[in-house]
């Protein structure tokens, strides 16, 4: 218990000098925030770190998804050369992911531990939708975050998102996806006060695909810090009444997934990305990091080639787009438009937020 008291005053401590720094606004862009570098874990001076919200850390704004794996003899080099690149924020999903990572995580080499690293995991495939409520429980959740922790050979990770809303069977548009109800959501928070009470997790966050799911969240559940949707190079805020003013509002961090609408903004199938690098992909991701209240992206990595080509995006937000620049969004919109398959077109309700 002396474990889980200290956790909870570092989890005060941090979070005091976060709003404390942080009257800044969202809207302040990472690099204008003074903060103390030495603090941020694999600090590179090219890349931007933004602060995830009230949870008072500050992530590399690319940062590391889970999807990508084969095993961890390959995640072992793309772990590397994530930290050397500036890297810090490692989110996994499912079970398979969370294996491979933490087995890559064992080994001595730097970059590749796991104390090197913010993690935030998923209880997939556990699903906190209405249509899995039934099979749902504290007990269930309780177990998966200790297998989490063990997966990763630590004693706390910094975030646990339980899924939510995501695609499947009939859920093609945003009407048609699924809620998340108050009674699995009290479920959820009461899971998560427990863990953070005994010092195993930090933060609580959640992913889903609809933004019902976020609104409900952001508006009734202040222990949620995190929320991670899918953020495309051309999603755009609906005006006035968007989820990332909400999020803003309630000084809660947002983190993009699916960037590159599963690889078809270059024309390809999501299962022909594998090794391929686009030379375009920095600039996609330096269009949507002009969004001063989207904490991070995280593109799915196959190689160390890839994450190379996506930090581009950061280390060269702040300069003018060249004609070079705008060519290669016009012909990434015109490939996201052709090639969005019919399994992926539910990521049309995702171009506002």
């Amino acid at each position: 218990m002396a474990s889980g008291e200290n956790t909870r005053r570092q989890f005060i401590k941090v979070t005091s000098a976060a709003m404390a720094a942080g009257t800044i606004g969202s809207l302040a862009k990472a690099d204008e925030i003074p903060v103390d570098t030495s603090k941020i874990l694999n600090y590179n001076p090219k890349m931007k770190y933004r602060r995830l919200g009230k949870t008072g850390l500050m992530i590399s704004e690319i940062s590391l998804g889970g999807h990508g794996w084969r095993s961890p003899e390959d995640r072992v080099p793309v772990l590397q050369r994530a930290a050397e690149l500036g890297m810090n924020y490692l989110d996994t999903n499912t079970v398979d992911e969370n294996v491979i990572y933490g087995k890559a995580m064992t080994g001595k080499t730097r970059g590749a531990s796991a104390k090197e690293w913010h993690i935030g995991f998923a209880s997939w495939p556990t699903k906190v939708t209405e249509e899995y409520e039934e099979h749902l429980s504290k007990e269930r959740f309780l177990g998966e975050i200790d297998d989490r922790l063990k997966t990763y050979h630590t004693d706390v990770l910094d975030m646990w998102r339980p899924v939510g809303a995501t695609w499947g069977e009939g859920q093609k548009k945003i009407s048609s996806m699924l809620m998340v109800s108050h009674r699995v959501l009290d479920m959820v928070v009461e899971v998560f006060e427990k863990v953070q009470k005994q010092g195993k997790v930090r933060f609580l966050g959640i992913s889903a695909h609809n933004p019902k799911v976020f609104r409900r969240v952001l508006n009734e559940y202040p222990q949620f810090s995190v929320i991670i949707f899918p953020y495309l190079f051309l999603t755009k805020e609906f005006g006035g009444d968007s989820l990332l003013k909400l999020a803003q509002e309630k000084d809660v961090g947002v983190i993009g997934l699916k960037p590159f609408g599963a690889g078809t903004t270059f024309g390809l199938r999501p299962q022909q990305i594998k090794g391929k690098v686009d030379t375009r992909a920095h600039v996609l991701v330096k269009e949507m990091l002009q969004e001063p209240r989207l904490t991070a992206i995280i593109p799915g990595v196959n190689i160390p080639e890839q994450l190379e080509e996506n930090v581009q995006g950061s280390y060269e937000r702040d300069k003018p787009h060249t004609d070079e620049d705008k060519e290669a969004l016009r012909q990434c919109t015109k490939n996201y438009y052709a090639h969005l398959t019919p399994e992926y077109q539910w990521l049309r309700n995702w171009e506002v937020v």
